[in-house]
């Protein structure tokens, strides 16, 4: 996004990044092939993250980020992930994605805001200073770099773009976009820590070239190659292939018919999923809606202690001492999510005749896979499948919190995505599909569904400092992803501190209404005070 009239922000110059060695994309493949779990993921939709650093007392005189240094940094990085240097493309012969062009670079940009950092620090009393996203300029969309988000522009544009802000202050924004074609949350924070831990192993003297070259490595280097890229339906016996085409995953079917093309459809209409990090395919169409009201997105954190109330409050008081006499924090913030969601929407049609009908309130979350299936330790590519559950009106609407809480408890370890052998043969399934867009999910996306992913697991803020550790590191809203029901839990800055008590930041975005009435729902935060 460029500057407007209005906007502090404008890009000063763009840069095309490439391998520092030549040899280490010429080493592969062309095109190289993506894997099924790739294969399954919306083209169109990106991660995008703004990771925030601001001058400390101790680094006051200290250049933060520069920018040939972060260069540097970002040259060696595609060494270690020399396929991100090339462009996304779609076999037309049955549209399975792989990148080609390699060697055309990665997209750096670098832009300056004429504000201070702090201008946009919250005025609370009870975090003073705190940099808060929907504070930044355009609600953080101004720090990332342009993107065209049609099909033909994600195929013409970079795999990663990285835009670097300085603000007046010296303190320094990232912006960073990766297409979820080649990597889930998982990976791509991977790939940021491998960045930082470049650019720090870079000495400041390096830059200017003023002594011989220090060229700093990854202790640990990355698995890049997708799982199962290798099994398509070429290289099968007639027999495997049609072995593979006969399977009927649980979730996932193909569509008889093409209706509209992708690139018609609304962004409320498209990839569900794919929308939510971690997608495996297309849902159908959700009935189209005129006149609906914005989508607006929403930042909650709920305190240690919070959800230490809310976990308790969603355990099953009756059953004793079995299997399922627990759930996890991301199954008891899930269900009274979900639940609160839901009852607002019902609230709002109570109020309001006039709203849409509601369609099944299906909800879907994305699992990762990695440890499941044994994958390396750094591997980088998509590893996620996603499950869905439909509960009933009144088990929503009138039951207790425990019972949803159970029902996302079961969700997550269904033989789906526990048995290695389904899991696998889903994913053959995928491969030796003829039309990989008559792919689809049987969650059904509407004004009902709710879509939730843990991001919180991961490491968003360890191993991210370059001088200093970042004071924020979170997804903006987008236009991408203001898709009602649609919501990620983030961990704090206090992650991996000290002072780290377990809060999270719930990233939600919810039609503008809906608001209003979770406004007035005492039940909703109830335990804010515990």
């Amino acid at each position: 996004m460029t500057s407007t009239s209005k906007d502090p922000v404008s890009i000063i110059s763009r840069h095309k990044v490439c391998c520092a060695n030549e040899g280490s994309w010429k080493a592969l493949e062309s095109p190289f092939r993506l894997g099924p779990f790739d294969q399954a993921v919306n083209p169109i939709i990106p991660i995008q993250v703004v990771f925030v650093y601001k001058q400390a007392p101790s680094t006051h005189s200290v250049e933060l980020v520069p920018v040939e240094r972060l260069q540097c940094a970002l040259t060696l990085l595609l060494d270690h992930y020399p396929h991100l240097t090339g462009r996304l493309h779609i076999d037309p012969s049955d549209e399975t994605p792989e990148i080609t062009r390699l060697g055309s670079g990665a997209g750096l940009y670098v832009a300056k805001c004429s504000n201070r950092l702090d201008a946009y620090s919250s005025p609370g009393l009870t975090t003073p200073g705190r940099i808060l996203m929907s504070n930044l300029p355009s609600a953080g969309n101004a720090l990332l770099a342009p993107f065209d988000m049609t099909l033909e522009g994600v195929c013409h544009d970079h795999i990663l773009a990285i835009q670097h802000t300085r603000f007046s202050c010296g303190g320094v924004a990232l912006g960073v976009r990766l297409l979820h074609k080649v990597t889930d949350a998982d990976g791509f924070f991977q790939l940021m820590r491998d960045l930082a831990e470049l650019y720090r192993g870079i000495p400041s003297f390096n830059i200017h070239g003023d002594l011989a070259p220090v060229v700093p490595s990854l202790t640990h280097p990355p698995h890049t190659r997708s799982y199962m890229s290798d099994v398509t339906g070429s290289n099968m016996t007639p027999e495997q292939r049609q072995a593979a085409l006969d399977y009927k995953p649980s979730l996932l079917y193909v569509e008889s018919n093409m209706g509209a093309t992708e690139d018609s459809l609304l962004p409320s209409q498209k990839d569900s999923s794919a929308l939510l990090e971690g997608s495996a395919a297309n849902p159908p169409s959700s009935p189209t809606i005129t006149s609906t009201p914005p989508i607006t997105g929403r930042f909650l954190r709920f305190s240690g202690g919070e959800l230490s109330a809310l976990k308790a409050h969603a355990t099953d008081p009756y059953s004793g001492s079995s299997s399922n006499s627990w759930v996890s924090t991301f199954e008891a913030l899930s269900a009274h999510l979900h639940q609160s969601v839901y009852r607002a929407r019902v609230q709002l049609r109570v109020n309001d005749p006039n709203q849409p009908k509601l369609s099944f309130p299906d909800f879907l979350t994305p699992v990762n896979l990695r440890s499941r299936l044994g994958l390396p330790p750094r591997y980088f590519a998509n590893a996620l499948l996603c499950v869905y559950t439909c509960l009933s009106h009144d088990v929503l609407a009138n039951g207790p919190l425990w019972r949803v809480a159970n029902a996302l408890h079961d969700l997550t370890r269904t033989t789906y995505t526990t048995s290695k052998d389904e899991m696998n043969q889903t994913l053959k399934w995928i491969a030796v599909q003829p039309d990989k867009r008559r792919i689809k999910e049987s969650f059904r996306l509407g004004t009902g569904s709710f879509m939730l992913s843990q991001w919180n697991k991961v490491d968003m803020y360890p191993g991210m400092a370059f001088e200093v550790p970042p004071s924020l590191v979170s997804p903006p809203f987008t236009p991408i992803s203001l898709c009602d029901g649609l919501g990620y839990l983030l961990p704090t800055e206090a992650q991996g501190t000290t002072v780290d008590t377990g809060a999270i930041e719930v990233c939600l975005a919810l039609s503008e209404p809906l608001w209003d009435v979770l406004d007035q729902d005492e039940e909703f935060r109830r335990f804010r005070d515990a």
